[in-house]
């Protein structure tokens, strides 16, 4: 953890779009009935991949907006 909790945040969403990208990626090769299964337990219903692209776009417009605040 660094001394700036904002860089601390940052660090941990790249790590999380990185852990999304592999989730996505074991998802895909799961059969119908493996994949029905996680679907219906997520919360939201959420497949690993819309997961993974709300997560990009998090972090996208995140670093846009540090950007124009800096």
């Amino acid at each position: 953890m660094t001394m700036n909790a904002m860089d601390d945040f940052l660090y941990h969403l790249k790590r999380y779009m990185e852990y999304t990208t592999e989730m996505r990626s074991s998802y895909e090769h799961l059969s119908d009935h493996e994949k029905k299964i996680i679907l219906e337990s997520h919360p939201d219903g959420n497949s690993p991949e819309v997961i993974s692209k709300q997560v990009y776009q998090w972090h996208d417009t995140l670093f846009k907006r540090m950007e124009k605040d800096k």
